[in-house]
């Protein structure tokens, strides 16, 4: 049973921890055995994958919940938190969108719908103002699930945050080994890595972040 909870309390499950918070990227491979469940928090992203070097423990499970989502209760079983990127709402308009029919792109309620009764442990669903501060951070564009994950971890003050497996899609691919494309790049307000990337150069001397080596690689082409 769903056990719905606020941002306060989430903030007093992360506050002064040591958080990982891992992306799908290929780089995550890279880490050290045992590194990554070494921190108090692991915080794995949509349809993560585990293993020896990626880790095994999941302590948040951080995602959009749409229906590409394939991770079952069985692979959840360490998860104390659900933390959910969009609001139950419709929080954007967008006449790109309407036309095309895609309402989904903006409208999230279908999610909650979809997911009733999924919900299995404690549960955070931000409201529109929390969703919304994300995409004004990215000049009205949809933050990706791990740039999402990333904000919301670094606002619970936490003592470190670690990023691993982020490599804003230059790979082409995502959860580790499958390929990955842009799609609709005629859409408004589609992801934008490249925006997200300087946004973590640009500020990480504000915040208790530390990189994995391709990140500080990425990092560093942007500030040099």
């Amino acid at each position: 049973m769903a056990d719905f909870i606020t941002f306060a309390e989430v903030q007093n499950y992360l506050r002064g921890k040591r958080v990982a918070v891992v992306g799908s990227a290929p780089s995550v491979l890279h880490n050290a055995l045992g590194f990554i469940d070494s921190h108090d928090v692991v915080v794995r992203v949509n349809n993560f994958k585990v293993g020896e070097a990626p880790g095994f423990r999941t302590d948040v499970f951080y995602s959009f919940f749409g229906s590409s989502i394939r991770k079952t209760l069985a692979e959840l079983k360490t998860v104390r938190l659900c933390m959910c990127k969009l609001p139950n709402s419709k929080p954007l308009s967008s006449q790109w969108h309407e036309q095309r029919g895609k309402y989904e792109g903006v409208d999230y309620r279908y999610i909650y719908r979809q997911r009733a009764g999924w919900w299995f442990c404690q549960t955070f669903v931000p409201d529109d103002a929390r969703f919304l501060a994300k995409f004004e951070l990215l000049g009205k564009h949809q933050p990706t699930t791990g740039f999402a994950a990333i904000i919301d971890v670094l606002e619970c003050e936490p003592a470190e945050c670690y990023l691993t497996g982020f490599d804003f899609f230059s790979s082409g691919l995502h959860n580790v080994d499958e390929k990955w494309r842009a799609k609709n790049p005629d859409d408004p307000i589609r992801h934008r890595p490249d925006l997200e990337r300087a946004w973590l150069a640009q500020n990480a001397h504000r915040h208790p972040l530390v990189f994995d080596k391709k990140l500080q690689q990425m990092i560093a082409l942007v500030t040099a």
